[in-house]
């Protein structure tokens, strides 16, 4: 299994200062982004190829660092 998605997304329009993005061929979602997101010379009408990536070293490290706050969480409610 792959850990990295690709996928194309339309700029239907932009409210102020959020982005309203289509995604999907087939059935079509709607997502809202703050438009800062947005690359500069992106607007309404551009077509944008959006890549959603798994970090697994991110996920390890975080884990661990949760694992070890319920340690000593944990450990506090022995004492």
């Amino acid at each position: 299994m792959t850990a990295k998605k690709e996928f194309r997304a339309f700029v239907d329009r932009i409210e102020g200062d959020k982005a309203v993005l289509l995604i999907g061929e087939h059935e079509q979602w709607s997502v809202v982004l703050p438009k800062e997101l947005l690359p500069e010379d992106a607007g309404e009408g551009s077509v944008l190829t959006i890549t959603i990536q798994f970090d697994r070293k991110q996920t390890a490290e975080a884990t661990e660092q949760a694992s070890r706050l319920i340690d000593r969480l944990t450990d506090r409610g022995k004492a």
